[in-house]
């Protein structure tokens, strides 16, 4: 575990380690009022669904006396729909835009992407319900689901826990320095729809590192660094975000002028050697989110950012695990 210093500014040994490991834990990135417009943003999704099902007789009761780590484990024994539905990443609010945003991450973010950062729009909110199978992720690398072009570049996680989070609740695991080989064979997993890389395939000179996070930290994640999570042993919600972070120079889908060192899509199909994608994970919208060469070209609002999430066209990946 390693404490960032006052602010988000990164050491060159921290940098170091991340490049060298494929992953970086660190304390103190929010404040955690930085946190509670996002909870605040759940917790009134929450309890819109829950007055929902009650209306129907599917809860026996609101469980509104429960707080943000209780209450949805409590629904969820009688109903799965809320945490499905959240699951899902159907929430847009200014509080999630405003995360995305928020200075001190983009300040560690450009330590690693430059000063050009793209972020994507689609972020993943995961809330692990406690002994629920369905909040298990298995064995996987981020660039599984990416374009093969972008494998050899930086496409940065940005994990973010809403909560403390340690291996009884489901915390994430890595294995260490594997970024530095090429992306592992992955199949579908027809039940949950996850990618999988099965345990024949898994790297074995390093042993899996548990990266438990508290409230306020995060866990980096190189795109090519394996990762799962296990079940939730405990009575709360594991709750979490993660964000998405690239520099500009690897293909995007944000509308933006093009400088001189990034790059436009070429082709149609990705079997031609000249082929370069229109990003690196078409199904999802892009934008720009902090620029010094372009600011006026850099999504400033919540409205703008909802916008593109609804009118993006989606595009599907190139289907590099099919049989």
């Amino acid at each position: 575990m390693q404490k960032s210093p006052a602010g988000p500014t990164l050491s060159l040994a921290q940098k170091q380690a991340f490049f060298d490991e494929g992953y970086l834990v660190l304390e103190n990135i929010f404040d955690p009022t930085d946190l509670d417009p996002v909870i605040a943003e759940i917790q009134e999704q929450v309890d819109r669904q829950a007055r929902e099902l009650y209306a129907k007789g599917e809860l026996p009761e609101m469980y509104q006396d429960q707080d943000f780590e209780r209450r949805l484990a409590c629904i969820s024994r009688h109903s799965d729909s809320v945490a499905r539905s959240i699951w899902n990443g159907t929430l847009s609010g200014p509080a999630f835009f405003n995360l995305i945003c928020n200075p001190n991450l983009l300040d560690m973010v450009e330590a690693f992407a430059g000063p050009e950062i793209i972020a994507s729009s689609v972020y993943r909110l995961r809330p692990k319900i406690p002994h629920y199978n369905y909040g298990a992720v298995p064995w996987h690398q981020d660039s599984g689901y990416f374009e093969p072009f972008c494998d050899n570049g930086l496409v940065l996680t940005v994990w973010i826990p809403l909560v403390d989070t340690h291996a009884d609740n489901g915390c994430l695991w890595v294995i260490p320095r594997a970024h530095q080989g090429k992306v592992l064979p992955h199949r579908k997993d027809a039940d949950a729809g996850y990618l999988v890389i099965d345990e024949a395939h898994l790297p074995t000179e390093h042993k899996p590192v548990c990266c438990p996070v508290p409230k306020g930290g995060v866990l980096l994640l190189h795109n090519r660094t394996p990762h799962v999570s296990f079940e939730n042993k405990t009575q709360g919600v594991r709750w979490s975000m993660d964000l998405r972070y690239q520099s500009a120079t690897l293909p995007t889908n944000a509308p933006i002028t093009r400088l001189a060192d990034e790059l436009l899509p070429r082709g149609e199909n990705a079997d031609d050697p000249q082929y370069i994608p229109p990003a690196c994970y078409p199904p999802e919208a892009d934008f720009l989110v902090r620029s010094r060469q372009r600011p006026e070209q850099v999504l400033t609002s919540a409205s703008a950012f909802s916008l593109l999430r609804r009118e993006h066209l989606y595009r599907p990946v190139t289907a590099r695990w099919e049989s």
